[in-house]
């Protein structure tokens, strides 16, 4: 009953700041003038199919950044037009049809394995041909026809990629401007007691977008967004160095230098928010004179305390290194705000050449997701059954739109049994408010022709700008849209409101069915999710620790990548997570609560290695054999907790002697004191703590199974 409350209320929760009036409108255009042609030529059939295209192109707009979303906008187009033809010749062959249908389906689940994109592409290209498919044309029609829904998709995203070089960088800007207001905030309220680093999904999420750069920039201009990128990892590393300093210096009972090191971070909060402001309106940071003099003093302050610690030289070091990378952002935060007056660019940025790497990995994903164990390939069979099912059940309900089964199905089914049963609700909830809300216009306005056209392009544009806010609401646009569009076409959908609700509801509860006849639970994958996490969070340690014992040879790139595919594996694993706690199922083998404090360890694991990266620079090479052998065990250890992982075995881990080791290296940092292993001995401490941790959690785990 708790589960199913917190469902109702998850998919019918709205969110004010979600409304998109831009592109909303920018996207509206787009369906409009296929629309507004067509009705100029007297061919409205063909303005309809082109709509169907630029609707479906302007939401796949939402995936990737430049070159990327182009590519995501043709290719939905292009499927959507190669499935509608398809439908349209199968719809008179029923046994054709269906089987289209299974394959469809089964395509559709396995290219989710590749990401939200190739997703999107895939449901798309199921409407189209679960649409074309109820309404049959002759092979000489049905081809025209395609090729409109194809123009409709391009047209969409010409209209849409014209805008680029009008736009100084609006994506970067965003996101840039959202991972600095984060390092703002954990700035504001530094941890003491439950250490944890700053987010990294903000950062993860500019280095993203960097990747795909703007197709019309200057090269100096993208340089700049790269080094406010850096820096901005540079500051939340020594963000999270000054967390756990504060902790430290508690412990010791140094409070006064740990209050000025929480002061310092607080002082440092108004200028990361500025700059933050800065990167978001395009211009030059304010002066922050007073702001910049109260950090300065702060940090003296610290200076003087901390030399009364053993270890205060270490929170000395943190507290500069955070003020020279916050100055080095303040400047690069003006770069791009002197070069974006320029009405446009001396020399578009040079295209990168396709990557066959690429390809090559996206066919081993999909190759290793048609594996029986694969979540996505279980996903393939049920989607493609549930297909058949709602095919047949179009066919033999005595309904006039009964095409809304499979249609409402294949949008609502997902992997996961979150996301499944919150878009059935709000789906079946928002299509009955959008048969409600056409009903009425129709009975009050009684519109014809025009109006069908204006309430189909009025609507569009509602579905656009409301599509973050709610998916219930979202669905009340779209249906009305879908209503008035085919109104307008000379399908009568406006007087079919009660079939179009039975047939909508009939497939929400089909997709639910489908989902609980054949569960995949996150339950049994996250054991598989969290040794990835900790298996990328192996390799960064080595990679880190081997800079401290080997400087020269440090791989500064490869680290990098090694971080962001820590943040990366982490987002999943706690993503994952999230879905177990929410499923009305009890767990096997792995529980709930060794799940969360596996998540937990490996948020103060990754807290410690950050702190060692952001420390590294100012390091020479530590000699003692001890570093070097705590390496080699840490490697092990989370090497055997993610083999232990994966194979259900929480019961046979052999650790090595961690803890010894650490006290050893302690002990020498005692006997011969080191600056360089004075910077590390908290840290290491605070890795081994965390893998006794995941270690502990997995035995008590393995006793409760017992």
């Amino acid at each position: 009953m708790i589960a199913t409350h917190r469902l109702v209320r998850q998919a019918l929760a709205i969110d004010p700041r979600g409304i998109e009036v831009r592109f909303g409108l920018r996207c509206a255009i787009g369906v409009a003038v296929p629309l507004l042609v067509s009705y100029a030529a007297h061919q409205p059939l063909d303005g309809v199919s082109a709509a169907i295209g630029a609707m479906a192109a302007g939401f796949a707009s939402r995936q990737g950044v430049y070159r990327t979303r182009a590519a995501a906008m043709l290719l939905t187009s292009a499927a959507m037009a190669f499935s509608a033809f398809v439908g349209a010749l199968s719809g008179p062959y029923p046994v054709a049809n269906i089987a289209l249908f299974a394959i469809w389906g089964i395509a559709l689940g396995v290219l989710g394995s590749l990401g939200s994109a190739a997703t999107t592409v895939g449901v798309n290209s199921a409407i189209a041909l679960v649409v074309c498919g109820h309404y049959p044309y002759v092979p000489s029609d049905a081809l025209p026809q395609a090729c409109f829904v194809f123009l409709g998709g391009a047209l969409q995203t010409v209209l849409l990629v014209s805008i680029w070089p009008l736009q100084r960088f609006t994506a970067e800007r965003r996101v840039l401007a959202a991972a600095y207001r984060s390092l703002s905030a954990y700035a504001s309220s530094l941890p003491a007691t439950n250490l944890s680093s700053p987010a990294s999904g903000s950062l993860a999420t500019v280095s993203d977008t960097l990747a795909d750069p703007h197709p019309f920039a200057r090269r100096s201009e993208l340089v700049a967004f790269e080094s406010l990128l850096d820096e901005g990892e540079r500051i939340r590393g020594a963000l999270a160095a000054l967390a756990t300093d504060r902790h430290l210096l508690d412990d010791y009972g140094a409070a006064d230098a740990a209050d000025e090191t929480r002061q310092l971070a607080a002082d440092a909060h108004p200028i990361l928010e500025e700059i933050a402001a800065a990167v978001a309106d395009g211009r030059a940071p304010s002066e922050l004179g007073a702001a910049w003099h109260a950090a300065d003093l702060r940090a003296n302050a610290l200076e003087e305390l901390a030399s009364l610690v053993p270890f205060g030289g270490t929170a000395v070091d943190d507290a500069r290194a955070l003020l020279a990378a916050m100055r080095t952002a303040w400047r690069a935060a003006g770069v791009p705000a002197d070069r974006s007056s320029s009405a446009s660019p001396s020399r578009p940025h040079a295209p990168q050449p396709f990557a066959l790497s690429a390809l090559g990995e996206a066919l081993e994903t999909l190759r290793a997701n048609c594996s029986p164990r694969s979540v996505f390939a279980q996903h393939a069979i049920r989607l493609g059954g549930m297909l058949v099912v709602a095919g047949l059940l179009e066919r033999w309900l005595p309904l006039q739109r009964a095409y809304w089964i499979p249609l409402t199905a294949v949008i609502v089914l997902r992997p996961d049994f979150t996301a499944t049963f919150t878009r059935g609700i709000a789906r079946v909830a928002g299509t009955i408010g959008g048969a409600v809300i056409a009903g009425l216009i129709t009975a009050l306005v009684h519109p014809a022709g025009e109006v069908f056209l204006i309430l189909a392009i009025g609507f569009a544009a509602a579905g656009y700008m409301l599509f973050s806010v709610n998916y219930a609401v979202f669905s009340v646009s779209i249906t009305c849209y879908v209503v008035f569009l085919l109104a307008y076409a000379g399908a009568p959908e406006h007087l079919s409101a009660v079939d179009r609700v039975g047939a909508t509801f009939l497939g929400g509860v089909l997709a639910l069915l489908s989902y609980a006849i054949w569960p995949t639970w996150s339950r049994d994958h996250v054991p598989d999710d969290l040794a990835e996490l900790i298996e990328a969070q192996r390799r960064q340690t080595a990679l880190v620790l081997h800079g401290y014992i080997d400087p020269g040879t440090f791989d500064v790139r490869g680290t990098r990548e090694a971080q962001l595919a820590s943040w990366r594996a982490r987002s999943t694993a706690e993503a994952a997570v999230d879905q177990m706690v929410a499923e009305p199922v009890r767990p096997r083998g792995l529980r709930v609560d060794t799940a969360l404090a596996l998540v937990a360890a490996g948020r103060r694991y990754g807290i410690a290695v950050l702190t060692l990266y952001s420390r590294l620079p100012a390091h020479d090479a530590v000699a003692n054999p001890q570093l070097a052998l705590l390496a080699a065990e840490l490697d092990q250890a989370l090497h055997a907790i993610a083999e232990a992982l994966r194979n259900r075995t929480h019961d046979v881990i052999a650790m090595p002697r961690l803890r010894a080791t650490q006290v050893e290296l302690k002990r020498a940092l005692d006997q011969a004191p080191e600056p360089n292993l004075a910077a590390i001995v908290s840290e290491t401490d605070l890795l081994v703590e965390s893998v006794q941790a995941m270690l502990d959690a997995l035995r008590r785990n393995a006793a409760a199974e017992a």
